[in-house]
């Protein structure tokens, strides 16, 4: 099923915003090699390259010999700030000695230093694209009167919703959960052979996209005191490997998501829907 008006919207919205996610990832790995070229010993200290933290300081000073001439009291205060607390004067110190006695390569810095302000420019100009999808996704969402059911689920936000409907479409055009599970290629095959008599795996012949939403919805909800934890625990502790528990969530959060649009209801959070009919539907 192909999607129509603003749900065809939002899944061009959540495509652009996937390519984004990609170029993104690619400069910030490029940012890593940079860093490590000019200052290797920076994560010894800041250890997540594309912190707040981490990119204030790389754009603000750049050089280890900028920052080594750095006041303490002044980046010290200036990192507080940027990691609400987690880092400090302390950090500000270990940073500046690191970087006065870096093994960092001494010539070409000039060049090095380029590459990593026109990869911090191009972060910046992808951040603010990502969040103007965001903001149209949002905008969009508010058009479509059962996008609030599946928001009203603990741990799926704007992104997850938008990309789920953008999709699948409109939830209401499917008479059955197991549609929707095929078309998200979640839909269950029995493997037989010598070894592995009777095994089922999803088929996987659906949407990657929609899987990967799912997915990542999933792990999301497994989290202490996500809607999914104990549900995932009781997977794992019959034996279930992590991931085959991860899609197992999948699937029952596609039926859950089902059901409430269908039965136009909300998800509270007791993990119970308004009544029990509407439970043993989604089921």
């Amino acid at each position: 099923m192909v999607p129509e008006g603003d749900a065809a919207y939002l899944r061009r919205l959540n495509n652009a915003r996937e390519r984004h996610i990609k170029e993104r990832s690619a400069l910030l790995n490029q940012l890593q090699q940079f860093v490590f070229l000019i200052f290797p010993e920076f994560t010894r200290i800041i250890k997540t390259i594309y912190s707040k933290t981490a990119l204030y300081i790389l754009k603000k000073y750049t050089t280890p010999a900028k920052i080594g001439r750095a006041k303490i009291e002044k980046l010290g205060e200036e990192i507080r700030r940027r990691s609400m607390g987690k880092f400090g004067a302390e950090h500000a110190t270990a940073l500046m000695n690191f970087a006065k006695t870096t093994i960092g390569i001494q010539e070409g810095v000039e060049g090095l230093v380029m590459d990593i302000q026109h990869v911090l420019i191009q972060l910046e100009m992808i951040d603010s694209l990502i969040a103007e999808l965001e903001h149209e996704m949002e905008i969009t969402l508010l058009r479509i009167p059962y996008s609030r059911k599946p928001l009203s689920i603990k741990g799926l936000g704007i992104v997850t919703v938008a990309g789920l409907i953008g999709e699948i479409g409109d939830f209401t055009k499917f008479k059955t959960q197991s549609e929707i599970a095929k078309l998200a290629g979640l839909d269950l095959y029995e493997v037989s052979s010598g070894k592995r008599q009777g095994q089922r795996r999803i088929s996987k012949r659906g949407r990657s996209l929609l899987r990967k939403i799912l997915y990542y919805a999933a792990m999301q909800t497994i989290r202490k005191n996500g809607i999914m934890h104990d549900y995932y625990q009781r997977l794992i502790g019959r034996g279930m490997k992590s991931i085959m528990a991860l899609v197992a969530v999948s699937r029952k959060l596609l039926r859950i998501i089902f059901a409430i649009v269908r039965d136009d209801s909300e998800f509270i959070l007791n993990h119970e829907f308004q009544n029990k009919k509407e439970i043993r539907k989604a089921a």
